[in-house]
C-alpha cells in the first residue's frame, strides 16, 4: 500500500524520454527516403547488386497488419486524499490492431484496460480507446525502437467510502497518448514488445496521468 505517488521529478524525466523516442521513431519515414535516395543505381535504373551485398542492419518480418496483446501494470497518479489508504497501482492490459503503411510507419487502434486503484475507501477505475501515429526504427537485426503519439478517450469511475475527501463518479473525456517501446521480430509472423505507456484521463478529482509498463506478442499477416 502506498501513501505517496512516484516523485514529479522522476514522472516528468520518463515523459519527456518517451517523447524523445516519439520523435525519433515517427522520423524515419524521413529517414528511411532519404537513405534510398542515397543507393547507387545501375544503367537500368535499378539499385546495383552492391547495395544488396552489403546487407541489412534490421530485417522486419512480414506482414503489414499487426494484431497485438499486451500486459502488464499501471500506475495512477491521481491524487489519494488524507482519509484513507491508497494503492495506486493496477493490472494493465491492452488489445490492439495496427495497419503498417511501410517497415517504418502505420496507425493503430487499441482498447486499453488500466485496472484500479484503491483510494478513498473505494476504488478508481479507468479505461479507454487510443488512435496513434506509429514510428519504427531499426537498432539491430530483427531488433527495433518503436513509438506512437496519439489520442485518447477515455472512461473513469470512481467509489468513494464514507467521509473521504476524494469526490467519486464517473467521468469521460478526449486526452494525450504517448508509447515508446522495444520490439524483436523472433519470428516471420510474430514479435515480442516490451512497452512504455502514458495516458490522460479525465476523473472527477481532475485530470491526471496514468502510466503502464507492459510486455505483449503481436502477430503479422
Amino acid at each position: 500500500m502506498h501513501a505517496q505517488h512516484t516523485p514529479r521529478l522522476s514522472y516528468r524525466t520518463a515523459l519527456r524520454v518517451t517523447q524523445l523516442a516519439c520523435a525519433l521513431a515517427l522520423s524515419v519515414p524521413a529517414w528511411a527516403q532519404a537513405d534510398a535516395d542515397s543507393v547507387p543505381m545501375d544503367n537500368t535504373g535499378t539499385a546495383g547488386a552492391s547495395a544488396g551485398s552489403s546487407g541489412s542492419l534490421w530485417t522486419p518480418g512480414s506482414g503489414r497488419t499487426v494484431l497485438g496483446l499486451n500486459g502488464g501494470r499501471s500506475n495512477f497518479h491521481a491524487p489519494c486524499g488524507s482519509v484513507y489508504a491508497c494503492d495506486d497501482s493496477g493490472n494493465y492490459w491492452s488489445l490492439y490492431g495496427r495497419s503498417m503503411a511501410s517497415d517504418y510507419w502505420g496507425t493503430e487502434l487499441a482498447y486499453i484496460d488500466m485496472g484500479h486503484m484503491d483510494r478513498a475507501g473505494g476504488t478508481t477505475r479507468a479505461y479507454g480507446l487510443t488512435v496513434s501515429l506509429v514510428g519504427k526504427m531499426p537498432i539491430a537485426q530483427s531488433l527495433g525502437l518503436f513509438g506512437k503519439v496519439g489520442a485518447l478517450y477515455g472512461r473513469t469511475r470512481t467509489s468513494t467510502g464514507a467521509g473521504a475527501d476524494i469526490a467519486g463518479g464517473r467521468e469521460n473525456g478526449f486526452g494525450l497518448s504517448l508509447g515508446a517501446g522495444l520490439s524483436w521480430d523472433f519470428s516471420p509472423k510474430m514479435s515480442a514488445v516490451l512497452e512504455w505507456d502514458h495516458y490522460h484521463f479525465n476523473f472527477q478529482s481532475g485530470r491526471d496521468p496514468v502510466h503502464a509498463t507492459s510486455v505483449g506478442l503481436q502477430y503479422r499477416y
